[in-house]
């Protein structure tokens, strides 16, 4: 399986409280997308920003201990989190290996360990054919969403990107292909209404 980065080094500014360290399902909200990619058997490079030592500390804990000595589990520091998303993917980028990599979001918690898979496999049927390399995205009914499968080839112009940009509009003219895992690659939790609706939905916001 494939690295999966994922960014969590931002401030929830439109979220009361820190997003990353909110309940969900018994752990946190950032737990839940680490663990999906961890089940998958991805290495996750996990980056932390702003309040990343207690993001940090939420991994260092004894249930994830193994998963630490293996490796599978990478805290990487984004010093310059203000700046964006695509810094903190940036900050990972240089220890990311293999011939295609994962980025995740943080806030996506209904994201499954079988969609990796299922780009997994997509990918390993392009590699397979003539097919020019492209950017695997989970989808529903047709709109691109997460987790997205990305060659490595595209690493050395990822490096040089602007910090404060978009990684979509990067990925915009490039060559793409379309996985439909269902609803949840378009889920994600960004107000405090949006974490309402999916804490009911998992039957409650449990501290654990």
């Amino acid at each position: 399986m494939f690295d999966c980065v994922i960014p969590a080094a931002g401030a929830s500014s439109r979220m009361r409280g820190f997003k990353p360290l909110l309940p969900f399902s018994g752990a946190t909200l950032v737990e839940a997308p680490v663990r999906s990619a961890l089940g998958a058997g991805c290495r996750v490079f996990l980056v932390v920003g702003h309040r990343g030592t207690e993001v940090a500390a939420l991994f260092e804990a004894a249930s994830y201990a193994d998963l630490r000595t293996a490796g599978r589990i990478v805290l990487v520091e984004n010093t310059r989190w203000e700046e964006g998303m695509v810094g903190s993917i940036q900050a990972a980028l240089p220890a990311v290996e293999g011939a295609a990599f994962f980025v995740s979001h943080a806030d996506m918690p209904f994201v499954a360990a079988g969609d990796y898979r299922a780009l997994a496999s997509a990918w390993a049927a392009r590699s397979d054919g003539p097919l020019p390399a492209a950017a695997i995205f989970a989808a529903w009914e047709g709109r691109a969403g997460h987790p997205v499968l990305l060659p490595a080839a595209w690493v050395p112009v990822m490096r040089r990107l602007e910090r404060g940009g978009a990684l979509r509009d990067f990925l915009a003219d490039r060559p793409r292909e379309l996985v439909e895992t269902g609803p949840r690659a378009l889920h994600d939790i960004d107000t405090p209404a949006d974490y309402a609706q999916a804490t009911g939905a998992c039957g409650g916001a449990r501290t654990g």
